[in-house]
């Protein structure tokens, strides 16, 4: 009984701590379409752009988009995340973020960050050289971010604003991120692209060869041309074709033998006696 009753508080108590444990979960989003997020602190590569929950609180971290050996370890030269992510334990005492432009660091790639599962959307966004959201010299702390929810946890987006988005409900996820940290002389290679080749087979219409098709059409030509040129002489004189034909008529038609001799006188004679 005692045993029992034991081990029920001992379960208890463990739940409760395990309630209670802080922890909080960084979140990347890649639109880019190239590079890869970096998530380090102390010294240490602790994501390629996968999610990262810590154990406990979170701080002294920095985080950005490294295309080939484009960024120094520490972000030198490019848009630089810093971070530091914990429960409150005094007003005015949680987490608070930032993007930092300062020497050495330069404006690489459009960088924003947001809070999440506390202080929702919270956050500040940097989409080109010059915006107003990030540090230049290390006195302008007006543009830091600070949220006082416990648990809290932080997407930092590039190529996209964070705080328009939502953490838990991401448009897709980015095919660049890698799990393999970039060699120094790592190089992006843009993807290459499949072209379509339309066949080429073409069909070609081959005239038959036979000669006796040749043949009939040359006869045919010949007819032809022999009875347009008949038509055209017919044609143009008329004339002459009648006179011909007359000529014909007369030549087949018997020649009429030789007519009798009168002889006048008698005639003469006879036409008086009958007077």
């Amino acid at each position: 009984m005692f045993s029992t009753l034991l081990s029920a508080v001992l379960a208890a108590v463990a739940l409760a701590s395990q309630a209670g444990a802080e922890y909080h979960t960084i979140r990347f989003y890649n639109a880019c379409g190239f590079g890869t997020p970096m998530l380090l602190a102390s010294g240490d590569v602790l994501s390629y752009g996968e999610d990262y929950t810590s154990d406990g609180a979170f701080s002294s971290g920095i985080a950005y988009l490294q295309n080939g050996d484009q960024c120094g370890y520490n972000g030198e030269d490019c848009t630089l995340m810093e971070m530091t992510i914990t429960n409150p334990t005094c007003a005015g005492c949680g987490s608070s973020a930032d993007i930092s432009l300062i020497s050495p660091h330069s404006f690489s790639y459009w960088t924003s960050f947001a809070y999440f599962d506390g202080c929702d959307n919270t956050g500040a966004n940097c989409p080109a050289s010059g915006c107003s959201a990030a540090f230049y010299y290390s006195d302008e702390t007006q543009v830091q971010v600070a949220c006082q929810a416990e648990n809290v946890g932080l997407l930092i987006a590039f190529c996209a604003d964070a705080t328009t988005l939502d953490a838990n409900n991401l448009p897709g996820t980015s095919a660049s991120s890698s799990s393999e940290a970039p060699s120094s002389t790592s190089t992006y290679v843009a993807p290459t692209t499949s072209t379509y080749v339309a066949p080429t087979t073409t069909s070609t219409y081959v005239a038959p060869t036979s000669s006796a098709s040749s043949s009939f059409s040359l006869s045919s030509s010949a007819s032809s041309s022999s009875a347009a040129a008949s038509a055209s002489s017919s044609a143009k004189c008329p004339a002459r074709n009648t006179k011909r034909a007359l000529r014909l008529k007369r030549s087949a038609e018997p020649e009429p033998g030789p007519k009798p001799i009168v002889n006048v006188a008698m005639h003469h004679r006879a036409h008086r006696a009958s007077h």
